[in-house]
Parts: C-alpha cells; sequence; structure tokens
C-alpha cells in the first residue's frame, strides 16, 4: 500500500523512538510519533514511570495495549480498556505498574500537546 493524504499506514517498531524527560517526569517514557496529522502515539512507559498532573490540547484517546496504568482519582487501567479524556480536562499524577505499560495515544481533533500543572 502506498501512503498518502487519504490512506495511511505504519507499524510501531519502523518509527525511530524519542525519549520524553523533564522535570515533570519521574523516569522517562519512549515515544513514537506514529503520525501528525491526527496525532498518534505510542508511548512506552518502563515500571514505574511517573508523570504529574497536566491536560492536553486536544480531545484525546488512550488505549492500553500492554501492563497497567494508574490515574490517581481514576482507576487502573488494563490492556484492552480505552479511555478518553475532553480538550483541557485536568489529571493526574499517573503512573505506570510495575512491569510498565504501553499505550496507543490518539488526538481526536486539534493538536495535542501537553501542558504541565
Amino acid at each position: 500500500m502506498e501512503n498518502n493524504d487519504k490512506v495511511w499506514a505504519v507499524h510501531p517498531d519502523t518509527v525511530e523512538p524519542i525519549t520524553a524527560e523533564n522535570e515533570h517526569i519521574k523516569g522517562h517514557v519512549i515515544v513514537r510519533v506514529l503520525s501528525r496529522h491526527p496525532t498518534v502515539l505510542e508511548n512506552t512507559f518502563p515500571p514505574n514511570t511517573w508523570l504529574g498532573k497536566h491536560e492536553h490540547g486536544s480531545d484525546t484517546l488512550y488505549i492500553v495495549k500492554e501492563g497497567e496504568f494508574h490515574i490517581e482519582g481514576e482507576r487502573v487501567y488494563y490492556p484492552g480498556d480505552v479511555r478518553f479524556v475532553a480538550k483541557g480536562h485536568a489529571y493526574g499524577p499517573e503512573w505506570a505498574g510495575p512491569n510498565g505499560a504501553k499505550l496507543l495515544i490518539v488526538a481526536v481533533n486539534g493538536q495535542f500537546g501537553t501542558e504541565w500543572l
């Protein structure tokens, strides 16, 4: 299949990973940008990686692929769980379980971005 502006396909293993680290993350996150429009990310969280409270600039879907992912004030998410968060909704902290976690993150509309609070 040829990728174009109407149809595209990608496998995460073919995308170069980026390591995300900052003062709001205890540990690091391995990010693979699968698409920029719409934004589709595969984020791998090593065991017990912790992220502070934040919000995003778009409505966002989270699809848990592996491990467990904890979000304070919500619940623990497991493989197969799908979570929706509205643009501008602040949440967190969040953290990966003892075996880590892998999530697909999809910006439903607008520009995906993270505002740390």
